[in-house]
Formats: structure tokens, sequence, C-alpha cells
């Protein structure tokens, strides 16, 4: 079962992931396919607007911690810093790319999924769709470039609020805060998302391409993100060391 399948339509690309299970996690498998997606998508000058989703059920319910490939077991630290490094690379693949693309999320979007969710431009949520972000209660960073990201959308005050208190943002919460752009309702977030993409895939494709790339270079900040993956990478040796200790 190929965990990636692309559907292409008058200019729009739609892009599900389906792991089969186990909540749509993110194991190393999937973010080295979806990385490799978004690669391919990049050179695709025929897909002007792109959409990804998940399972009917789930954007994606985060890392796939029982991933030994993503956590290896007596592995050095450059191994290690390596594993975390996937993360990052597939959030900067997506975030890169020059179509306008759209988050479709139903259901739920926890740490790393929706850390790649807030990668794209617009995010759509179902009515039952929420995100949470984890990290801090976990004893980690917020990385993967998800911070300045998280801080650009929503602002520093409800970033400390949603990391801080682990708060389950809904989506009636997400329109109101930005971090969702439109909500439509169950079962509908495609459709409703490849209708925002075929609006986008009508304007001439060098002016979507330059005008977006304008508005990144006046907003993008993943660049203060510099060493995420090296604080994420220490927050897990230090949680590690306690436990052994």
């Amino acid at each position: 079962m190929s965990l990636v399948s692309i559907e292409q339509t008058d200019g729009v690309a739609l892009v599900r992931y389906d792991r089969g299970g186990r909540a749509n996690a993110l194991n190393a498998a999937a973010m080295e396919a979806l990385t490799e997606t978004a690669h391919r998508l990049r050179a695709d000058t025929a897909a002007r607007a792109v959409v990804l989703t998940g399972t009917a059920t789930v954007f994606s319910g985060g890392l796939d911690l029982s991933d030994p490939l993503l956590w290896p077991t007596g592995g050095d630290a450059l191994e290690r810093h390596a594993a975390v490094e996937r993360g990052r690379a597939l959030c900067d693949a997506w975030a890169a790319l020059p179509q306008l693309t759209i988050a479709a999320i139903e259901g739920p979007a926890i740490g790393g999924g929706g850390v790649l969710a807030m990668a794209l431009d617009l995010r759509v949520f179902g009515k039952a769709a929420h995100l949470r972000l984890p990290e801090a209660r976990l004893g980690f960073n917020l990385a993967w470039g998800g911070l300045p990201r998280l801080v650009s959308l929503i602002g520093p005050a409800r970033a400390k609020r949603l990391l801080f208190t682990d708060l389950r943002v809904d989506s009636a919460l997400a329109l109101d805060w930005g971090l969702a752009d439109l909500v439509a309702g169950d079962g509908a977030v495609v459709d409703e998302s490849l209708r925002l993409a075929r609006e986008a895939a009508a304007v001439p494709p060098l002016a979507l391409r330059m005008t977006k790339r304008a508005i990144d270079a006046q907003t993008d900040q993943t660049r203060l993100a510099h060493g995420d993956s090296d604080q994420f990478l220490l927050g897990r040796l230090i949680r590690d060391a306690a436990r052994t200790a």
C-alpha cells in the first residue's frame, strides 16, 4: 500500500497521506514519502495549487515515537541528530513549494501533524477537527520550524497559551485565532479545499508564484529556528537520562 497518493486535475494536485491505521502518525517512511512528494511537486509546472490531506477521520496524530528509525537505539549523537532533522526537512520541503498549498484537516492534527499543517499556506478545518501541540508538556521544544510559524499565525501570547496549557484548539477557536482559514462541514473539507485550490489555479501561474514568494519573504521567520532540532535532541537526551537515573 502506498503511503502517499497524488490525483491531479486542471492544475490542482490532491495529495492524500494514509498509513492505514496508527492514527496516521508520521514515521520515518511516511516523512520520507511526503518529503519526496513535495520535491516532485516543486518541479511540476502543471500544478498551480496543492491540497494535502490525511484520512477521512484524522489528518495526523503526530510523530510515531515507536519507530526506531526516528530515535536509533545505541546511535551516536550525529545519527540521532540526523533522525531528528527528518521532520524539519519535511516541513521545509512543503513550505518551499511555489504553488499555493492548502492543508485539508479532518479530525486531529497533533504535534508534528499540526506543525506540518502550519507549513502550508492555508488550512481548512472540518467542524470536528482540532489541533494540539503537546511538545512542551512532554519536555520538548516545538521543532521542525513550527515555533516561528505558530507565532506568525497567532501571535506570541496565544502561542504561549497553546503550548504551555496543552490547549485543544477546536475548529471555532482555530478560525478565531487564524490557525484555520475556513471551516467546512465534516466530510466536506477536501471538496472545500479543492474549491479554494481551483480559485488559486485560475491566477496566472507566474503571478501566483512571484506573489507567494514576495509574501513569504516579508513574513518568514524560520531562520530564527536554526537550532530547534538541536534543542529537541537535547530535550530528548535529558529526558532519557532522567528516566535511567
